[in-house]
């Protein structure tokens, strides 16, 4: 599948994470990894930059490619990064025993998604 990679860099211009956009789904992908992939250098975990990066590229995702719903997954051990794609609207659409499949609607070109404020026990948005 056609994807693009960016790295994301702070001010001071060291490196601070990897995300991968891919530009289509195949089936595996749809009830997998999804369209985006993404990582944080441990140093630099919980300071928002996980957020700021997948924001950047739902709206990229968006205006270049046309997707109006992103479908990405997530660990279970890893519930900080479930709370980023939460907080930017995600609701977990399907699980298995190690991953949830999270989807995220963008719904206007060039806008973030709105923050989920109250997530249901489902994980849908408010």
């Amino acid at each position: 599948m056609p994807a693009t990679k960016y790295i994301l860099v702070n001010d001071s211009g060291d490196y601070v994470g990897i995300f991968n956009l891919r530009h289509r789904l195949n089936d595996r992908l749809r009830e997998g990894a999804g369209h985006i992939g993404y990582g944080i250098a441990p140093e630099y975990r919980g300071r928002g930059y996980a957020t700021a990066g997948l924001r950047m590229i739902l709206v990229t995702a968006l205006a270049e490619y046309g997707i109006k719903e992103a479908y990405l997954s997530v660990n279970k051990d890893n519930p900080a990064s479930l709370a980023v794609q939460r907080h930017l609207g995600a609701r977990i659409d399907h699980d298995n025993d190690t991953e949830y499949f999270t989807r995220i609607r963008i719904t206007e070109p060039g806008a973030m998604p709105e923050p989920c404020r109250d997530p249901g026990k489902d994980g849908a948005c408010g």
